[in-house]
């Protein structure tokens, strides 16, 4: 799925994605795909793909290129 990053906080280690189904998906730092997003942190208003699992979890985000 593809969504935008609404919020991240370094500090706290999780944020939100706004998904193209309009739906609001929780990310935490674990689940950024690190060999992408070296830095695992992510900011707000990039573009990413994600893939969603139970509930409203975000799994392996990573920025679009």
């Amino acid at each position: 799925m593809m969504g935008k990053v609404e919020s991240y906080s370094a500090a706290k280690n999780w944020g939100f994605i706004r998904g193209d189904d309009g739906r609001r998906y929780y990310v935490s730092k674990g689940n950024i795909n690190r060999e992408r997003i070296p830095s695992g942190a992510l900011s707000a208003g990039y573009n990413v793909e994600f893939s969603t699992g139970e509930g409203n979890k975000a799994f392996n985000v990573r920025y679009l290129l």
